[in-house]
């Protein structure tokens, strides 16, 4: 599970929605400390790790030189899907791993 809105219950939510054993990325920042129920995610085995996804002031700089800059669109690119396709064509290949490459959903078909 990840989470990435930053919304205040956003946290709480993802870990109760992780399976038992399984994992969540809190990846959304907050601006005001969060209350967990640690009982709840030690007894379900839910691992929760995080990370910083990026700093825009100095990540976008330079994301946008390496597009400017090399092939990595074009080697990073996959297909690029309608939205009334996302599960067949988007999400049930990347559920099993028959996908590589970022796939792209266009939302105006």
């Amino acid at each position: 599970m990840i989470e990435a809105s930053g919304a205040p219950h956003a946290p709480a939510a993802a870990i109760a929605g992780t399976r038992r054993g399984g994992r969540t990325l809190l990846v959304g920042l907050h601006g005001a400390p969060r209350e967990l129920d640690l009982t709840a995610m030690i007894v379900r085995e839910v691992d929760v790790a995080t990370t910083l996804a990026h700093v825009c002031d100095s990540d976008l700089p330079a994301a946008l030189e390496l597009l400017a800059t090399s092939d990595v669109a074009a080697v990073t690119k996959g297909p690029t899907i309608a939205l009334e396709a996302l599960v067949e064509d988007g999400l049930r290949p990347l559920a099993e791993r028959r996908v590589s490459g970022k796939i792209l959903v266009d939302p105006r078909g």
